[in-house]
């Protein structure tokens, strides 16, 4: 038989060997999660670090590249929501380096893995469309938004969009009715338009016509140092032409003549391009009238969510 000092030995080392075996379990669970942690906190910073290069190069200016980038992170991923925000988000970078082919393709794409309907996609199409002037089919995307349950800060952009392309097919009263549908139209953007429509543009033909005489094409456009320039080039031609005529130098006489000819004839057409001009720069500055300043750009940090930040 076991004495009592023996028997409380071995129930000692019984303990002790249990002590030991939890402190064992309990160091091993610590280790597996240290390891899972780790894992985590890698791929996460991963990740991370993929979707800050295209967005860099989105932020130094090269959109092209960005663009590239962005494709990369599509097909790399396995998640369908993620592919296609990324597939928006390239589409988006070769809008702005003004390729809106590309940007059209891509865009397909993204709907092909995210067929659900996404705003921004909607907005992108709208702004892809303007672009390429297929202005009917910027209507349908636009005025979609417009009349749909979507947020204020969309509506409000398309509306200035809409009006944008009825100005550049000269339709003032549907621009200003597309100002007005918007939740909260823009006071420049009628003012401007208001302005564009009591404004006149320049007849080329008449700029034209008038520049049979010297600077006058260019003056009618509102172009008085292409006027100025254009009276001193011609009368310093002529009067090298009478002096070589008078000393009978027709050799410099010939040349000098040629160069007449050609900055006389360069008069007509230049009242003719000042006028061109003239209507242009008239119908882009309504054109900045009405879009005020208002602009959009992703927030890139919540990707492969994609919010739009407006600005007005």
């Amino acid at each position: 038989m076991l004495t009592r000092s023996e028997t409380m030995s071995s129930q000692q080392e019984r303990k002790n060997d249990n002590h030991m075996k939890t402190t064992t379990q309990l160091l091993a669970t610590i280790a597996i999660c240290h390891l899972i942690t780790s894992y985590s906190i890698a791929q996460n910073s991963s990740t991370s670090d993929s979707a800050s290069l295209p967005v860099t190069l989105a932020a130094e200016n090269e959109p092209a590249s960005s663009a590239l980038e962005f494709r990369r992170m599509a097909m790399e991923s396995s998640d369908s929501r993620e592919k296609g925000a990324c597939f928006w988000a390239a589409a988006y970078e070769y809008w702005k380096a003004d390729r809106p082919d590309l940007a059209d393709k891509i865009l397909d794409r993204s709907e092909d893995v995210l067929p659900d309907p996404f705003l921004p996609r909607t907005l992108l199409r709208g702004e892809l469309a303007i672009t390429s002037d297929k202005f009917t089919e910027a209507d349908f995307y636009l005025e979609g938004l417009i009349k749909s349950d979507t947020p204020a800060d969309y509506k409000n952009y398309a509306a200035r969009r809409l009006a944008v392309t009825q100005l550049l097919r000269y339709d003032t009263d549907a621009a200003r009715a597309a100002i007005l549908s918007a939740p909260q139209p823009s006071a420049n953007g009628l003012k401007a338009l208001e302005e564009y429509r009591s404004g006149r543009d320049k007849s080329p033909t008449i700029g034209g016509l008038l520049g049979i005489i010297p600077g006058l094409g260019y003056f009618y456009s509102g172009e008085y140092a292409n006027g100025v320039r254009s009276i001193i080039l011609n009368g310093l031609f002529i009067w090298g032409m009478s002096g070589t005529a008078k000393n009978e130098q027709w050799g410099a006489f010939g040349v000098i003549t040629f160069c007449e000819i050609t900055w006389y004839t360069g008069s007509i057409y230049g009242g003719i391009d000042a006028a061109t001009r003239s209507n242009l720069d008239r119908l882009n500055r309504c054109e900045e009238g009405i879009m005020d300043n208002a602009a959009f750009e992703p927030e890139w940090k919540s990707i492969p969510i994609i919010n739009l930040n407006f600005t007005f």
